[in-house]
């Protein structure tokens, strides 16, 4: 298995290409999140930090990283295909991010997650944070909190999204 960094311009254009269709693959495709909604809120290419696996020379696994506080790094669109969910893959993808974060000096990692996946994380070292709103560390505006489309689409989809916390020197 290869680790690949998208580090903002530095990176060659098929490395993208890869982290988009593992997205494509885990959230169109395999839980039917509309096009416009999953890449909708993108960062400009130029500014894309990521983590992609892959293995055989195809991408398997992928996730953004940001830093929406001068002592936060966030992990987000965290995705795994779906041939290889449950395989072990996305526990090396959070380590892979985790170790990029710790090496830029951040301790105090943030994930907006489906609450679905919450038990992943959970296993992860992540704690669940009840009572606070994810959007919180996002990088796009701050969605109004009665959009009925928005909101009746996550209802459609089964889901409702949390935020995990975890720090990497044992504190919190």
């Amino acid at each position: 298995m290869e680790i690949y960094r998208i580090e903002k311009k530095n990176a060659p254009a098929w490395l993208y290409k890869a982290y988009d269709y593992v997205r494509m693959d885990a959230f169109v495709f395999g839980q039917n999140i509309p096009l416009e909604m999953e890449f909708g809120h993108d960062e400009p290419l130029e500014e894309l930090e990521a983590v992609v696996l892959v293995e055989d020379h195809k991408p398997i696994a992928g996730c953004r990283i940001t830093y929406p506080r001068a002592d936060i790094g966030k992990i987000g669109r965290v995705c795994v295909i779906r041939d290889r969910q449950r395989s072990g893959v996305g526990h090396i993808l959070i380590g892979e991010a985790e170790k990029w974060i710790r090496e830029r000096g951040f301790l105090h990692i943030v994930i907006n997650s489906q609450d679905r996946a919450a038990a992943f994380y959970e296993r992860c070292g992540y704690r669940l944070v009840p009572g606070v709103d994810p959007e919180i560390y996002e990088n796009h505006p701050p969605r109004v909190p009665n959009d009925e489309e928005r909101l009746r689409h996550r209802q459609e989809l089964g889901f409702r999204c949390v935020l995990v916390e975890k720090y990497l020197d044992g504190k919190g």
